[in-house]
């Protein structure tokens, strides 16, 4: 079962987020490279946190949706589908 954690936001608002499980089904080299992608286009990534705090790393995927810079948003689009497979998984209990 998924418990919650206390977490901000991208904006630094405090709120209850939903805490994920390990980060065993992420791709750490897709996170570095959007990590890498994101600071180009001005915007800060906390890698570690993309992997726990569900929120933030729907925000900073939002974002990455919305830059100018081609592959960052179609980094995005595959790290939001990886992310919405992951949330599937884990609200089904698997």
């Amino acid at each position: 079962m998924l418990g919650t954690v206390e977490a901000g936001n991208a904006t630094g608002d405090r709120q209850t987020a939903r805490a994920w499980p390990a980060a065993a089904d992420l791709d750490m080299g897709a996170l570095l490279h959007f990590r890498s992608l994101m600071a180009l286009d001005g915007h800060a990534v906390q890698v570690a946190r993309m992997c726990y705090d569900r929120l933030y790393a729907y925000e900073r995927i939002a974002t990455a949706h919305g830059s100018a810079h081609d592959p960052l948003r179609r980094l995005a689009l595959e790290l939001f589908q990886t992310y919405h497979r992951r949330d599937e998984l884990h609200d089904n209990g698997h």
